[in-house]
């Protein structure tokens, strides 16, 4: 049976493009066009999905639950869900395993997504509170993969996705601005000038790993060299091994009695969570093999939007007119990145 390769860096049609022509006079294959858009549904799809874990977390942090186990447990669960699938291909012969070179580009990638971006996101939200952090890291990731996925993966940024980004910054600040005014007071009360700044910058770096990361991820799901359940499972050990080192090395001595306190239903939002985070991951990967980075990175600014309206109808979490504007904003954003024009998908076939 032939095989077209449909994904965003490549054109299937039979003749190449030639790079003198305008991209605006050549055709896009109608099974490019359907790839391309079904790259930025599935985006959609694994942000819902997050948003979900998201929503997860929340409680988990409600109840005071220590995090690094919650990440370690999270990804666990896609672990132990894809690595049977894996082995039980492996043993019929029909499973393609990657190249050592691909193992160790994933394993850099896993590692500035988990070790650099996992921590300082979690070290950001510690210091300076979800409502100032988040949309620090999501105004520093959707710009730097911009930039990144330009520079290293030839991707350009049309006008459209350049008017979406401006009006998810424009959210972002409004997101940023909008606490009420007693949040407001709270957090400056709490939050020393120099650990706000700190927090700040943490969160921004937080935002730049994540853009590497996703870059990373990008590359090894566009090769077609590497299994997607491959780097579900890779990308994720990672997580289970630094998150699960530290969590033993700091509860060492009273590990099986943490194990044994643990309620039942904190499991089950865990393994929720981890459900969630994995099927989404899942999406995440077959999405960005057939969009752009920087569209892709934009779709999820969605997460911010789900958590607002989960706060404000299940946690009675105060709202005003600026947080509902930065709401519509981002729904506006993903909107105009959603829907590209025929030009941006010339642009996009053509890498």
């Amino acid at each position: 049976m032939e095989q077209t390769d449909t994904h965003a860096g490549e054109s299937a049609c039979s003749t190449p493009i030639s790079v003198q022509s305008a991209p605006t006079a050549t055709p896009v294959p109608e099974n490019t066009a359907k790839s391309l858009r079904m790259g930025i549904l599935f985006c959609l799809i694994g942000t819902l999905l997050y948003s979900c874990s998201n929503i997860c977390y929340k409680e988990l942090a409600v109840q005071e639950v220590d995090m690094r186990w919650v990440l370690c447990m999270k990804e666990l669960v896609c672990v132990v869900c894809v690595t049977p699938a894996i082995l039980f291909w492996a043993v019929r012969r029909q499973y393609v395993w990657p190249s050592w070179q691909w193992i160790v580009f994933l394993l850099i990638g896993g590692f500035v997504c988990e070790f650099v971006g996992a921590r300082l996101h979690l070290w950001a939200i510690g210091t300076i509170g979800l409502i100032v952090s988040l949309p620090l890291l999501q105004a520093s990731n959707i710009v730097c993969s911009a930039g990144i996925g330009h520079s290293f993966l030839g991707e350009r940024v049309s006008g459209r996705c350049k008017l979406a980004m401006g009006v998810m910054l424009a959210a972002i600040c409004c997101l940023f601005f909008g606490p009420a005014p007693s949040d407001a007071e709270q957090s400056s009360q709490q939050i020393a000038g120099n650990t706000l700044l700190l927090g700040g910058i943490g969160a921004i770096v937080a935002g730049v790993a994540y853009s590497v990361y996703i870059v990373f991820l990008r590359r090894s799901s566009n090769s077609r060299q590497v299994p997607i359940s491959f780097i579900a499972v890779e990308i994720t050990g990672i997580g289970v091994v630094i998150f699960g080192f530290e969590f033993i090395r700091d509860h060492s001595y009273q590990i099986s009695a943490l194990w044994s306190d643990i309620p039942a239903q904190v499991w089950w939002l865990v393994i929720v969570a981890g459900l969630f985070n994995m099927i989404g991951f899942l999406f995440q990967i077959t999405g960005i093999r057939y969009t752009l980075v920087a569209r892709a990175q934009m779709i999820s600014v969605a997460q911010i939007v789900v958590g607002t309206l989960f706060g404000v109808f299940f946690y009675n979490e105060s709202t005003n007119a600026m947080i509902w504007l930065g709401v519509s904003l981002t729904v506006l954003g993903i909107v105009i990145v959603s829907t590209p024009g025929k030009k941006e998908l010339v642009q996009d076939a053509n890498g």
